[in-house]
């Protein structure tokens, strides 16, 4: 398998035949020096911008899910009788949630 991109290329399949072809002929001839063994090692590194993604992933994760204080709030409003729904702003904020589905 041949993997390429702009900084590099890795080719796998000589690596893993040199792995195949060691494993099968272990042979060595009396007084000749060992073959030099190939190391492969692959490298990633991720940029700024997904560093900053798993930053704030990570910040997002510690929130609570429901924001209590909302809950609160509205719920004192709905007692109170100051919490008003106007039935066509619903309406329109339920077609547009359904239409990205």
């Amino acid at each position: 398998m041949r993997i390429e991109g702009s900084a590099y290329v890795v080719d796998i399949s000589r690596s893993q035949a040199l792995k195949k072809n060691e494993a099968a002929a272990p042979q060595q001839v009396q007084g000749a020096r060992p073959a030099a063994r190939v190391l492969s090692f692959d490298r990633v590194e991720l940029s700024p911008q997904v560093r900053e993604m798993q930053k704030l992933k990570g910040e997002m994760e510690s929130l609570p899910e429901v924001r209590l204080d909302r809950v609160a709030l509205a719920k004192q409003q709905v007692q109170n009788g100051g919490y008003r729904v106007e039935p066509t702003l619903l309406a329109q904020k339920m077609m547009d949630a359904y239409k990205t589905r």
